[in-house]
């Protein structure tokens, strides 16, 4: 990193300023790049950016770029809207769709902004777009005014208008540039030949990646997930499914420690990783794994036919940003439902993360190289199974796209002044002071840059429960630490936050007040739901369930460790806060005893930054011993900790597939029959059903057959809940293979449980198998006076269209 007064060479990455010779292992050519001692430089142990400023890399085209951007995003602002005003049929018209999603009117708008770091600026836009279209569908749904083509339209309007502005900051010279900075270089001799080699392998390493990624999906055509069991989805994957991760893994490998970081290959290949990683199941089984996900469709039917939030029915409809940007994304796309919306949903989530966990990353570790590592140690240990299609995954990347700003904020300040060394010193000073603003970056821009996150905070207030709670506090800590400017941008959070509880969530607590307020401060409670009461069940799954916790130990241990090599950095206490703020949240609610899973997820944006460090660390010390010609062994030992960690992250992520997935042959039962029963009419299941009831809520009584808590013999419990006859049960009931699983390895049933209790009700002579497959079962009850028709099992052929009731 150039202190003051030193040049940047166009098109280089500021990261890879001294490319590293052949036999300098990655962290050296870090750590050589803290002890240099000329003027300006930073001291040893600080990050490049720590002594000056942070300077933004200037590639050649990138005006060229932004200005393709643009011209896209003007593009797409004036065809949705005309395709779901006139509601024309289009091919790929849900592509468009979620193409205006990301761009409009975010793209124009922040690149009007003229910040000096397109990277920055690339975060900004699609998190402005995301929550231009979250609270125009809110705004929409308070005010009783809904019309998704009108909110297209007016979203259109705002990013043609901002077109203007942004083809001029586009043609307006760069501020921050110097004379030496924006001058083109000679070229050094050999740069042809390198930049030759370069191309060669960039397509070289492009087609590998590819070639991984048809492995994969021929991995997801001939994948068994029924026969996944008590060690999940990693038994039943074929060999083609551990080609893929080799191939991608070791491509990643090769370019990320190569001479010059082709980013575009390493790019490819962390994309390619969350889409082999993430998407494996979803694709195999054709929808949306988890039930919640479907629960969140039915929320966002609901809006789509009724135009309405469904007051009083379900407390999630008090923060309708989500279901109600949702609703609009499907009317825009020409959708029947959001149902193809959650196949792809976890790639899809894991993707707009790279970007603002990049830019935490890269200022964390101070190198272009970590920053992708910390990249892929993020994914690499996000075994949570939170970016299923949800309010919570939509609201978090909004959050960490803001962060990620603050950071860049930060960074790209002037450094400020030393202060004396004792410790309370410091933190007064710490608290007290203001960093100047980002270079480049007029009085009259900072203030708009600001009033854009609060539009982005806004959006996650109103789209989720608890994300914004985390938000406010991780914004304070920014605050505390003196490390924003924006210094009132966490009292903003929590004002707003505040405010739309009272007035918005009133449902949520009015229903839950005393679930809310019995759990506060009740550490203890929080912690034994979220870790020993998942520890029970099958012996074997309890196991496994001990290494998901150990997995994410590890990713702590080596955060830790990261944090440590760097903890005499200015920034080591804001790192240290932001890592364990969200633990704070264990003193508010248990959150369904899913509370420290949840703090986990939001805490691993920054540890996986600091774990990188550490690895590099590792790698170090490992290769130091190594012969003089140590790239390969290097490039070897890099490779391997991807695979295993690849292999750590699907035994953990993978372990609940039995019972967490959705087939579509299930979704086609469910949709039929959510078609077919009446209002008022009431649908028992065996164990919980996320998949019910799509589109029905209100109308449509669906609970559990009988409770958790009757113990290992379902059947007298089944018997219990119906009476002798089947009279007093539910006049349809609903089995799926999945909660055959879940009572199996969750709450320690017999295998076969669910056929038992289904056997029960058919004794009874009140109910009538209606379909039969071997994914799922429905029966409806005899005894109330509905005609059954033949009364035979339509077997499978139930299962793919036949009709369920009259």
């Amino acid at each position: 990193m150039p202190g003051p007064g030193r040049s940047v060479s166009a098109g280089t990455d500021l990261a890879d300023q001294d490319a590293p010779v052949a036999d300098r292992s990655l962290t050296e050519e870090i750590l050589a790049r803290g002890r240099v001692t000329d003027p300006g430089s930073p001291p040893a142990g600080e990050p490049p950016w720590a002594g000056s400023r942070w300077e933004a890399p200037r590639w050649p085209g990138g005006r060229r770029l932004g200005a393709v951007a643009v011209g896209v995003a003007t593009v797409l602002a004036v065809a949705v809207p005309l395709l779901a005003v006139a509601d024309i049929a289009l091919p790929g018209r849900a592509v468009l769709a979620v193409a205006f999603l990301l761009a409009v009117p975010g793209v124009p708008i922040a690149v009007a902004l003229r910040l000096p770091d397109g990277r920055v600026t690339a975060v900004l836009a699609v998190a402005l777009s995301v929550a231009a279209t979250e609270l125009s569908a809110s705004i929409a749904l308070v005010i009783d005014s809904w019309d998704p083509g009108r909110s297209a339209v007016l979203l259109g309007v705002l990013g043609v208008a901002a077109a203007v502005p942004a083809a001029l900051a586009l043609r307006a010279p760069e501020a921050s540039a110097t004379p030496e900075a924006s001058a083109t270089p000679e070229a050094p001799a050999g740069s042809d030949e390198r930049a030759g080699s370069g191309r060669r392998f960039r397509l070289a390493a492009l087609l590998v990646v590819a070639g991984g990624v048809l492995f994969w999906f021929a991995a997801t055509r001939t994948v068994d997930l029924p026969a996944a069991g008590r060690l999940g989805l990693f038994p039943v994957l074929p060999w083609t499914f551990w080609l893929a991760v080799v191939l991608i893994s070791v491509t990643v490998a090769v370019a990320l420690l190569r001479p010059a970081v082709d980013h575009v290959v390493v790019g490819a290949g962390v994309v390619a990783t969350v889409l082999v990683l993430s998407g494996v199941v979803n694709v195999a089984g054709g929808a949306g794994s988890m039930g919640a996900g479907w629960v969140q469709v039915g929320f966002i039917d609901v809006i789509s036919h009724t135009g309405a939030l469904a007051d009083g029915i379900d407390a999630r409809f008090s923060w309708p940003g989500f279901l109600g940007g949702s609703a609009q994304v499907v009317d825009w796309a020409g959708l029947s439902d959001a149902g193809p919306l959650t196949v792809l949903a976890p790639v899809f989530f894991g993707v707009l993360l790279i970007p603002p966990v990049w830019l935490i990353a890269r200022i964390v570790t101070g190198s272009a190289r970590l920053a992708w590592l910390g990249v892929l140690l993020h994914q690499l240990f996000n075994w949570y199974g939170q970016d299923y299609f949800s309010a919570q995954a939509t609201a978090w990347v909004l959050a960490v796209s803001v962060v990620a700003v603050l950071f860049w904020a930060f960074a790209a300040a002037p450094a400020p002044a030393p202060v004396a060394r004792h410790a309370a010193v410091r933190w007064l000073a710490a608290v007290r002071r203001i960093p100047g603003r980002p270079a480049g970056m007029t009085p009259g821009r900072t203030v708009l840059v600001e009033l854009t996150l609060m539009v982005v905070v806004t959006a996650v207030v109103v789209g989720h429960q608890l994300t914004p709670v985390t938000l406010t506090g991780l914004l304070l800590w920014f605050a505390l630490t003196g490390c924003t400017r924006w210094r009132t941008l966490w009292l903003t959070a929590g004002v707003i936050t505040v405010g739309w509880f009272s007035y918005g969530a009133t449902d949520f607590w009015f229903g839950h007040l005393q679930t809310v307020l019995g759990d506060l401060g009740q550490v203890g409670d929080v912690v034994s739901g979220g870790l020993t009461d998942r520890l029970s069940g099958d012996a074997v799954y309890q196991g496994m369930q001990g290494v998901r916790m150990a997995w994410t130990g590890l990713l702590g241990v080596l955060a830790v460790a990261g944090w440590w090599a760097i903890r005499r950095r200015r920034d080591a206490v804001l790192l240290a806060g932001l890592a364990a703020a969200p633990f704070g949240l264990i003193l508010l609610q248990s959150y369904g005893g899913e509370m420290l899973i949840r703090c986990a997820l939001y805490s691993s944006v920054f540890l996986a930054p600091l774990a990188a460090i550490a690895v590099a660390r590792a790698g170090l010390a490992v290769t130091r011993a190594a012969p003089a010609g140590r790239t390969g062994v290097r490039t070897a030992l890099l490779a391997t900790v991807l695979v295993l960690a690849a292999f750590g992250l699907t035994v953990t992520r993978g372990l609940n597939v039995s019972f967490e997935r959705v087939s579509d042959t299930h979704i086609r039962v469910v949709q039929q029959l959510m078609a077919t029963v009446p209002d008022g009419a009431w649908v028992g299941t065996f164990g919980r059903m996320g998949t019910l009831p799509l589109g029905r809520v209100g109308t449509v009584t669906v609970e559990p057959l009988f409770s958790a808590s009757c113990g290992v013999d379902s059947t007298a419990c089944v018997l219990d809940a119906v009476g002798a006859d089947g009279g007093d049960g539910p006049d349809w009931v609903v089995a799926a293979a999945t909660a055959e699983a879940a009572g199996r390895l969750q709450g320690g049933r017999p295998a076969g449980w669910v056929g038992a209790g289904v056997a029960a009700l058919l004794a009874t002579g009140g109910y009538e198998t209606v379909v039969t497959d071997p994914e799922i079962v429905v029966l409806r009850r005899v005894a109330s006076g509905q005609s059954v028709g033949s009364g035979t099992d339509r077997g499978p052929d139930g299962a793919d269209g036949t009709a369920v009731g009259d």
